[in-house]
């Protein structure tokens, strides 16, 4: 099973141990390669030695300390939003966001968001319709029936999202919200700090950020760090801070992991040609890939999934990978849509181009393009 497998160190930048075999990690969110920054490390560690391991209490008890507050400053002015209301983890973020799901309300969502926003829809009193996957044409139509219901329509979708990284067609989503009236939440926890000229997301990079009402994130991802965000109005954080449970009845981000964020906040602001050397590894992942058969995507994403046939033989293909060297994330029913089950891979700053060269050199062993079957061959040494 490829699922809490125990990850034992990190033998090089790039790569983990997993149980004992040394793996390149293409299993990580941490695209910016953060999570192992001395600058992030360093900042995390200063602030267990002067403040504790954890606030051991809410944000609004007596878990906000300076370092929460200068974090969640300094990510409204990088995301240019009034305010942020911090949580503890990027999941929490989502949840949050079902104080604004009232009866009065009908929530229309993208298929395929992510599992926190599934469970806040369904924590609320909204009415809940779901549109097809980046489908503007379906989500038009039940925008108007929302209209015609008298109900305030709220569109929840995500920037990029989180399983094949595909970006949500954002202007026309954007473009529909706000010709009814109504809200567009964009969960961000994927394109934040990675898209953008700025590194603020999804929209900024389709030029629609101002249209955008609420956004939601993890620093969990980008950020290498933890926690989660949600900017907006100061009139809606405030509100979710009073009456977002997810939010107010947890305690607060420890001070260690808060201080890691906000220095890779300010990485991401200052150092954007972090954001340019992810590009230049993307590109590379997918110039291998296209050159195997494999579809190119209209954008330098690095996160990709490949098709691997049912559950057991995605599952073998899954080991074989391992044995060979890369860690992976198998995706089955029903986490994966319907049709095969997927392998997911992800890339960093942290790789160097021998790392994908040898990612590219297994898949084109174990998953070549066309076949979804999934293949257990021998593996593949690891390079030295």
């Amino acid at each position: 099973m490829p699922y809490y497998r125990r990850i034992t160190g990190r033998p090089a930048p790039g790569e983990i141990l997993v149980e004992g075999m040394r793996a390149i990690n293409a299993a990580s969110g941490d695209y910016l390669g953060l999570a192992a920054d001395p600058r992030v490390r360093e900042a995390a560690a200063d602030a267990a030695r002067d403040l504790g391991t954890s606030c051991s209490g809410s944000f609004v008890a007596m878990g906000t300390w300076s370092v929460h507050a200068e974090l969640a400053e300094e990510l409204a002015d990088f995301l240019h939003r009034p305010a942020v209301l911090l949580t503890t983890t990027g999941f929490q973020a989502n949840l949050a966001l079902a104080c604004l799901f009232g009866a009065d309300r009908a929530v229309i969502a993208d298929r395929h968001i992510h599992a926190s926003l599934v469970e806040a829809v369904r924590l609320g009193a909204a009415k809940n319709r779901r549109f097809r996957h980046n489908t503007p044409r379906h989500l038009a139509r039940l925008l108007e029936e929302a209209s015609g219901q008298s109900l305030s329509p709220v569109v929840l979708t995500e920037g990029a999202f989180s399983l094949g990284g595909e970006l949500a067609v954002l202007p026309e989503i954007a473009e529909l919200a706000g010709r009814h009236a109504g809200t567009l939440i964009v969960d961000g926890a994927h394109d934040i700090g990675i898209l953008g000229l700025s590194g603020r997301g999804a929209g900024e990079y389709l030029g629609c950020e101002q249209d955008i009402d609420v956004l939601t994130g993890t620093f969990s991802k980008a950020f290498g760090a933890g926690g989660g965000f949600i900017a907006g109005s100061t009139e809606l954080i405030e509100h979710c801070g009073a009456f977002g449970q997810a939010a107010v009845y947890s305690a607060s981000i420890p001070p260690p992991t808060a201080a890691a964020a906000l220095a890779a906040l300010r990485i991401i602001r200052d150092e954007p040609e972090q954001r340019a050397v992810l590009a230049q590894r993307a590109d590379r992942l997918h110039d291998g890939l296209a050159e195997l058969g494999y579809a190119r995507p209209h954008w330098a994403c690095p996160i990709v999934t490949l098709p691997a046939g049912d559950a057991d033989e995605c599952l073998r293909t899954w080991r074989a990978m391992l044995e060979a060297g890369v860690f992976s994330t198998a995706f089955l029913p029903p986490a994966a849509p319907p049709g095969p089950s997927l392998l997911r891979l992800a890339v960093s700053t942290a790789h160097t181009e021998k790392h994908i060269d040898h990612i590219l050199e297994v898949v084109g062993q174990l998953l070549p393009a066309g076949d979804t079957t999934g293949v257990a061959a021998e593996p593949i040494p690891f390079p030295a």
